[in-house]
């Protein structure tokens, strides 16, 4: 990583003092679990491991043939009656340029597969993520309309009696009842959204969520405004593995023309000679004369997915740049909103809701301004929140881009070898 993220930096507090039994998860955590038991990291492992299993395989030279010939044995006598026996031990090499260009194939392979895997593991972050931060928004959420629900009921119960007193006009009490009706309803329908969504975080965890309490996500620094760097992208590491590849497999068919290389050895016994012992080596050379249309259709089709590969690594990078510039307008946006709605509009709401309660406690307001003041301040609550849940999703898709894990490379690393 060549920065880090000056502007919105993922903290994780302590554990958090908490009444009863709640036990406080952080998003740590919640990734340590997510990394033990989802089978999203078994199959990561699982294609790295075939990559390294797969270098062994072609690294290996060919297996040494062993032969036993018999000849001159007259017909209908037993084998023993040969004129001679030999013990052959013969073994095939592949020129040596051909086996370090082919070494050098499998060695990127192996990277490669090894980006892939990580690749893999973030994109399961991301998603741990963002079932963590949405489990925390919903029950902000949930908090915010509860309490919202039991002022709205109160206030509709204080009309009532004030109408029956006549005191108050019956159309206000009215219009009260059906606003504690729709703040009852939606607190109702955030208690059933919030089993989905806490099963969704259980599911990709497997943490028993009963008595969980999960941290505040982060804490809110002004943003960076330059974070792309190429060379941390995973997916742009792994094209360039590919480009790499395919530049190596391109010159491997270049030199496919150099022949192959045979060494024998073999001990011969002729029971008729006074010394029946002999041995002897033998070497030889395979001649690719047929190179002319094998060999220049192998270099043919490596050269063309060479510029296959490089024109793919160019397209990437031009769209994750894109990419990039977007989150980078999208992360500055939400961090101006934040700001005002930290600074201005959210404690703007509050004090007219304040202010409207007292004034119609002095019989300076109505009940309908106190109704619309209230609604006023649970959609800037709910639009506040919302915002700092679309600051956080921002940030995740920032570190998924740049290859970053909330967890450490290094440690994401170290879960992934865990497997071998």
């Amino acid at each position: 990583m060549s920065k880090l993220i000056a502007g919105i930096i993922l903290v994780f507090s302590g554990i958090l003092c908490q009444s009863g039994k709640a036990e406080t998860i952080t998003v740590v955590q919640a990734l340590n679990s997510a990394f033990s038991v989802h089978p999203s990291v078994t199959v990561a492992r699982a294609g790295y491991n075939q990559a390294l299993g797969q270098r062994l395989t072609e690294l290996s030279p060919d297996p040494v043939s062993i032969a036993l010939e018999y000849v001159g044995v007259p017909d209908g006598e037993a084998i023993d009656a040969h004129e001679a026996r030999t013990l052959s031990l013969s073994q095939e090499f592949e020129f040596p340029l051909k086996y370090v260009w082919r070494a050098r194939a499998v060695g990127i392979a192996v990277d490669k597969a090894r980006i892939n895997a990580l690749t893999q593991m973030l994109d399961l972050e991301r998603e741990v993520r963002n079932a963590y931060v949405q489990a925390w928004v919903i029950d902000q959420q949930l908090k915010i309309l509860e309490e919202n629900a039991d002022v709205a009921n109160k206030y509709a119960r204080q009309l009532k009696r004030l109408v029956e007193l006549g005191e108050s006009a019956p159309l206000e009490e009215r219009r009260a009842r059906v606003e504690a009706l729709q703040a009852t309803t939606n607190r109702n329908a955030v208690r059933k959204e919030r089993k989905a969504v806490w099963g969704k975080f259980q599911s990709l965890t497997g943490i028993d969520t009963v008595g969980i309490v999960l941290n505040p996500p982060l804490i809110f620094n002004s943003p960076l405004e330059d974070i792309f760097n190429p060379d941390e992208s995973y997916e742009l590491k792994s094209a360039q593995l590919q480009s790499n590849l395919a530049n190596v497999e391109t010159k491997a068919a270049i030199f496919s023309w150099l022949p192959d290389l045979e060494f024998s050895y073999f001990k011969q016994n002729v029971p008729s000679e006074t010394d029946p012992e002999f041995w002897g080596v033998e070497f030889g050379i395979s001649l690719p004369i047929w190179f002319w249309l094998s060999g220049r259709g192998e270099i043919q089709a490596s050269r063309a997915n060479h510029r296959a590969a490089e024109a793919n690594l160019e397209n990437l990078r031009l769209q994750q740049q894109t990419t990039a510039v977007a989150l980078i307008q999208s992360q500055q946006a939400l961090w101006d909103k934040l700001e005002l709605y930290n600074e201005q509009i959210h404690p703007l709401a509050e004090e007219t809701y304040e202010l409207a309660m007292k004034s119609y406690k002095m019989g300076e307001a109505s009940s309908l301004e106190v109704i619309d003041s209230q609604r006023t301040l649970l959609d800037v609550k709910l639009e506040h929140l919302e915002i700092k849940a679309a600051l956080v999703d921002v940030t995740s898709e920032i570190d998924r881009l740049t290859g970053r894990s909330v967890i450490g490379n290094d440690e994401l690393r170290n879960i992934l070898n865990k497997g071998q």
